[in-house]
């Protein structure tokens, strides 16, 4: 048992819920699907008053991997990630939002990808379910690595595609919650300034489900979400949050131009 161990580390999954009834099914079984078998989901429930929580014990009585949390003191997505985290026992942690699926072979491939690379944290490219039901054609994904400074500037570390080992999981990082969508950014960036490099595996393992109501749909609010983070939770002097911000904002813009042109090219 302990050599399969070795070669197959637990793999902690956190997955905030909160009022998730509709595609939270969908979420926990693409886990329950994957090839490498040893995870263990941890689903933090923001009190749900829809039939979330019914659904999660549901899957409690026949898959000892799966673990809930009551989070009364709920705070948004960061502090249930947080609070997940907390309790997990794995060596590497991935991150998983309620409505969005993974691959069958998405931890396979990425366990593999970190352990033959010897890096600490990884990504992928995704493919993005659409409000008609569709799915896109192109993948959205980001460059092949990412230093703290050159994240500054860009983007295309998704959330649900993130994994990354104990050791990138500091308190600064624990700590850093609230509502705002842009903490996950936070996060990463909090991480790649400790010294770590974000690695790209240019592969679409992931489904992000655009829904009408989720907070990354609240575009406004996300860019002073950036620039309170650069200046604030960073400590970026005014030049250098500015700089890094118009970068920042070019990289959305080119990556998503990109996608854009490659979905509609694509039959």
């Amino acid at each position: 048992m302990k050599e399969i161990s070795q070669i197959q580390p637990l793999i902690s999954v956190i997955m905030p819920s909160f009022n998730s009834e509709k595609h939270i099914k969908e979420s926990i079984e693409s886990i329950q699907s994957q090839t490498y078998e040893n995870w263990e989901l941890i689903i933090v429930d923001g009190m749900s008053k829809d039939n979330t929580v019914k659904i999660i014990k549901e899957y409690l009585q026949i898959d000892k991997r799966i673990i809930y949390i009551a989070n009364s003191d709920d705070n948004g997505p960061a502090q249930a990630r947080s609070e997940g985290l907390k309790i997990a026992s794995g060596e590497y942690f991935a991150f998983i939002d309620s409505d969005d699926l993974w691959k069958k072979n998405k931890l396979a491939i990425q366990i593999k990808f970190m352990l033959d690379k010897n890096c600490k944290f990884s990504y992928t490219k995704y493919k993005k379910l659409l409000l008609d039901g569709s799915l896109s054609k192109a993948s959205m994904g980001g460059h092949d690595s990412n230093s703290f400074n050159q994240y500054l500037r860009r983007r295309g570390i998704a959330n649900s595609t993130v994994m990354v080992k104990r050791e990138c999981i500091d308190d600064e990082v624990l700590n850093t919650v609230g509502k705002s969508h842009g903490e996950d950014t936070l996060w990463w960036l909090l991480i790649l300034r400790k010294g770590y490099t974000a690695y790209a595996i240019q592969a679409d393992l992931v489904v992000y489900r655009d829904v009408e109501d989720s907070l990354s749909s609240k575009v406004l609010k996300h860019q002073f979400t950036v620039w309170h983070s650069y200046r604030n939770e960073l400590g970026l002097n005014i030049f250098k949050a500015s700089f890094n911000y118009i970068g920042y904002i070019i990289d959305v813009f080119i990556r998503r131009l990109i996608f854009f042109i490659m979905n509609s090219l694509k039959k």
